[in-house]
């Protein structure tokens, strides 16, 4: 197996171990009584999905940023 493809392999396991910790983290970011306020009319999967997709945009943007 080439380098390449072998890279490729260890970037898709971290991949998946980064997404799962991403997923514990912004779990972690919605409980709380000023969350609750600010999420009380959003469906928690929507919300919680909605961060999650804002924290992994700007984890790329922050990194590319400074490449």
């Amino acid at each position: 197996m080439s380098k390449t493809k072998e890279f490729d392999l260890l970037a898709k396991k971290a991949t998946n171990e980064a997404i799962e910790e991403i997923y514990r983290i912004c779990e972690w970011t919605l409980t709380g009584d000023e969350v609750d306020q600010l999420i009380e009319d959003t469906n928690y999967n929507d919300a919680h999905s909605y961060l999650m997709q804002l924290v992994i945009g700007k984890l790329a943007h922050k990194y590319l940023k400074n490449e």
